[in-house]
């Protein structure tokens, strides 16, 4: 079955659900989708030597308790 086919059941059933049961099933799909891996890109593909990297990891480091306080994942979405 395609993608598309079991996007279609998937509605055809939504369709039936009260909305607080759709809301949950809205966040259960946020959810899967924010578990897939983020795709990256390679060094080369960002234009920094391995040294580059390196260094600029180096001088973000002072910024890493601020991007993982909490509260700060709203900021992954953008």
């Amino acid at each position: 079955m395609s993608t598309r086919e079991y996007a279609e059941q998937i509605v055809d059933h939504l369709l039936i659900l009260p909305q607080e049961k759709i809301i949950e099933v809205l966040d259960f799909v946020m959810f899967l989708k924010d578990r897939l891996p983020k795709p990256g890109i390679t060094l080369e593909q960002a234009g920094l030597t391995r040294e580059q990297a390196i260094n600029l990891r180096a001088r973000l480091k002072t910024f890493e308790d601020d991007w993982n306080a909490p509260g700060m994942e709203a900021y992954d979405q953008l």
